[in-house]
């Protein structure tokens, strides 16, 4: 039989819950994030060259054609209408599944993860960071009532108020919030360009690593720091019931890490070491682990009697997979083979993607046509915007407000979200994928904190260049995270590696 054990929690006094920033009221954005926007980002973000965050600015032109849009109506602001796209949520009445923990934590946007980099020097304070988590827990609203949307409730305010009293002990009336007065955060700071991207281009420009030290040319001649892919077979093991996994021998050599917004440095790699050729997929982590469910993508809007985008097929990588079940799943391989499996360093990663190349992809510059070599955001993301009765299938008429997330629209990769490992074509060296499809935990730690590497389906190509970087808890089950796995080479087949 159980026994009921007392927790830490309950030997303890109650706490007192405290006010947040003020009286009890409903979450308006432009009460409580407005303010961040007017003092931190709008000095640059003032509708000029930058993106627009102004909150004196109404939407003059909102209009959806998905279901469930308020037949149309629409009262935002055009720094709301900005800013949300950069915050993953979910639609309206999506998957109804226990989600995996912390499937749509702040942490996991590209607004959150830019200003945690440190966007053109914008530190936030700690209440300014209160707020806009906040609001992105609360799934990003922009009203506090109803009253301020579409018209006074009338007769609904009054029972409201009633039942609530009758059934709840409060005496209260939120549609009388909407005298209170946006929060004062002080002064503006910070000034100077600032882009922070826009849902129909792709970032700023990433810049190719420094040439002090390697050519930078990309097809320049094989040197003992450019190394030639080499003939070596690769290598297959076998997972069980003929499920396999390729690994390809990488050479030794010398490269210069980083670049863009990172730091950069010389790294040299002593020695050989073999890594998988594609992400691992779901069908060779089932062999692993049978219980692990990589789930699926809820859709922005209505998905009646659809799940949501599959994530679960069998040749997808694997993904919602924390960096300690990776490592789990490497120690599995190793008493499976007698073999050394890791997930590879941050540097044994960049070095096999960039494959001797020193631009910021390994096929070419920042701005290179992606389409054959990888999945990322572009034009296919369109297609979010979906039919609610089908898995698949645009929506007719979709509007930029229906078709929101942010995306390089130049390009189309065909994958609307994650792909089958091994459909882009291959880098020098033969790995696929290593831009884009999904992030790959690296061995490497940050703080407390794990390094990913390479973008996603959901990025655009300026967070998925060979150098770009973010970081999650060991722990966490990320959407669009996934690993693959590296192998020490024996001495002989190093000595393979280096006669190439």
């Amino acid at each position: 039989t159980s026994v009921n054990k007392r927790s830490t929690a309950a030997s303890k006094p109650p706490a007192e819950i405290k006010p947040w920033y003020g009286p009890t009221r409903g979450f308006s954005y432009a009460r409580e994030v407005q303010p961040v926007m007017d003092k931190y980002c709008v000095a640059c973000h003032d509708g000029g060259q930058a993106m627009d965050l102004r909150g004196t600015e109404m939407l003059k032109d909102f209009r959806m054609t998905c279901p469930g849009n308020g037949s149309g109506y629409g009262k935002f602001s055009v720094g709301y209408g900005n800013l949300h796209a950069f915050v993953r949520r979910p639609g309206i009445e999506s998957d109804y599944h226990m989600l995996t923990p912390l499937e749509f934590h702040a942490d996991t946007t590209e607004l959150v993860q830019l200003l945690q980099k440190g966007h053109y020097g914008v530190k936030l304070d700690k209440e300014a960071w209160d707020r806009l988590i906040t609001w992105i827990d609360l799934n990003a609203p922009f009203h506090s009532t109803w009253g301020e949307y579409i018209r006074d409730p009338k007769e609904q305010r009054q029972r409201r108020r009633e039942l609530r009293k009758l059934y709840a002990g409060i005496d209260e009336d939120p549609e009388a919030d909407v005298a209170i007065k946006p929060a004062d955060l002080g002064a503006p700071v910070g000034s100077g360009l600032s882009v922070l991207g826009s849902r129909g281009a792709s970032h700023a420009k990433a810049s190719a690593p420094p040439s002090a030290a390697i050519p930078t040319t990309h097809n320049r001649k094989p040197t003992t720091e450019n190394p030639q892919p080499t003939t070596v077979t690769p290598r297959t093991v076998e997972l069980g019931d003929g499920v396999t996994l390729s690994l390809v021998l990488v050479p030794p050599g010398e490269f210069v890490m980083g670049g863009g917004t990172e730091p950069t440095r010389v790294v040299k790699i002593d020695r050989p070491f073999w890594i998988a050729q594609c992400e691992v997929s779901n069908e060779q982590f089932l062999k692993f682990d049978p219980t692990h469910d990589s789930h699926v993508e809820s859709k922005n809007h209505y998905q009646f009697g659809v799940h949501g985008f599959p994530a679960d097929e069998p040749k997808q990588p694997v993904v919602r997979v924390s960096w300690q079940r990776a490592s789990d799943f490497c120690r599995w391989l190793s008493e499976r083979t007698g073999a050394r499996f890791s997930l590879p360093t941050e540097e044994q990663w960049e070095y096999a993607c960039r494959a001797g190349a020193a631009t910021p992809f390994h096929f070419g510059d920042a701005d290179a046509d992606f389409s054959k070599f990888a999945n990322l955001a572009d034009k296919k993301l369109s297609e979010y915007a979906s039919n609610p009765y089908a898995v698949y299938g645009p929506l007719k008429n979709a509007t930029k407000y229906d078709d929101y997330i942010p995306k390089d629209t130049r390009f189309d990769d065909g994958g609307l979200v994650a792909m089958p490992i091994g459909s882009y074509q291959p880098n020098a060296w033969g790995l696929h994928d290593m831009h884009g499809n999904v992030w790959e935990w690296t061995l490497t730690a940050l703080g407390d904190h794990r390094v990913v590497r390479g973008g996603s389906w959901y990025d655009r190509p300026y967070r998925s260049t060979a150098a770009y970087r973010i970081t999650y808890p060991a722990w966490q089950r990320v959407f669009n995270v996934g690993f693959r796995v590296v192998c020490e080479a024996t001495a002989a087949q190093g000595n393979v590696a280096r006669s190439k």
